[in-house]
């Protein structure tokens, strides 16, 4: 089965909030704080993104084998910060990382 696995940080920005799980333009799920879920994806070359709101997430380009599992991070960014982050920031706002 060819997945990845993401998993969101408890922290305390967003934490009533569900973040959604974009592959491409296609929405594929939503996490809520501190939680962690396995998506099926098929092989290929893909595009993943998590948005909040109007603010979004880095994008990470990624090409995946069959039966491969790839896992990644979701968090937020610093609350002193986010007026910046829902401003001119608004793309940088969450932050998606491979974990090796």
């Amino acid at each position: 089965m060819t997945k990845i696995i993401i998993n969101r940080s408890s922290e305390f920005s967003n934490l009533l909030r569900s973040i959604e799980i974009y592959l491409g333009k296609t929405k594929i799920g939503e996490l809520k704080h501190g939680e962690s879920k396995e998506f099926e994806v098929q092989p290929g070359e893909h595009q993943l993104t998590a948005k909040i709101d109007w603010c979004r997430s880095n994008i990470i380009d990624f090409k995946i084998e069959n039966d491969e599992t790839l896992r990644y991070n979701l968090n937020g960014t610093s609350p002193l910060l986010g007026l910046y982050y829902i401003t001119f920031g608004k793309n940088r706002y969450l932050k998606l990382k491979a974990i090796q």
